[in-house]
């Protein structure tokens, strides 16, 4: 499925190496919900901001149906003891995800969840993606997560990759295959 087609319950996850492919990858998602009319919530890091903000037009980053947040803020908001708090998380995010939606569908990009596994806390990571689940049950939006592929070990990653993909309804490889390394149809 496309990211592109992405309808109103999808929950995706895009893994990568590289941040200039995932800065990439979230300026065509970007793109893709602003031609369909669509309002674009960004919750990411600070470097991650400044690289899309780089690769945008004027126009995209001043389109009033793009939001840009700080997803180390969102976090601290309904994080309490280490743990996502389940009445704060949806207070929180119902606040942006609900009057966002009256001028059309909503679709996100997040990496609080990256941020908490990086950290060690993988527990509140998966919880959170399963309340991004549960408040898909009461607010009709799209979400894509992002996880560099270094925060995973490499004795564990790949049982560790899987178990957040079953909790997405869509999972995105790394990057693309080498079209070079593809052999050439005659």
């Amino acid at each position: 499925m496309k990211r592109g087609c992405m309808g109103p319950h999808d929950h995706s996850v895009q893994f990568y190496q590289d941040d200039t492919f995932l800065t990439e990858s979230v300026m065509k998602f970007i793109r893709e919900g602003l031609t369909a009319h669509e309002t674009v919530l960004i919750i990411a890091t600070a470097q991650h901001r400044e690289e899309l903000r780089k690769g945008l037009t004027t126009q995209e980053i001043n389109h009033d149906k793009l939001w840009f947040l700080d997803a180390r803020e969102q976090l601290s908001t309904f994080m309490l003891d280490g743990w996502p708090n389940e009445q704060l998380f949806k207070n929180v995010m119902g606040s942006l995800i609900g009057p966002a939606s009256k001028h059309g569908p909503v679709r996100m990009f997040g990496e609080m969840v990256a941020i908490l596994w990086a950290n060690g806390d993988t527990r509140a990571a998966v919880r959170l993606e399963e309340l991004w689940n549960e408040l898909m049950k009461e607010h009709s939006f799209s979400i894509l997560c992002a996880y560099p592929l270094a925060s995973f070990p490499q004795e564990s990653g790949k049982d560790s990759v899987l178990a957040i993909s079953r909790l997405h309804t869509h999972s995105h490889r790394a990057e693309p295959p080498n079209k070079a390394s593809v052999p050439a149809q005659a």
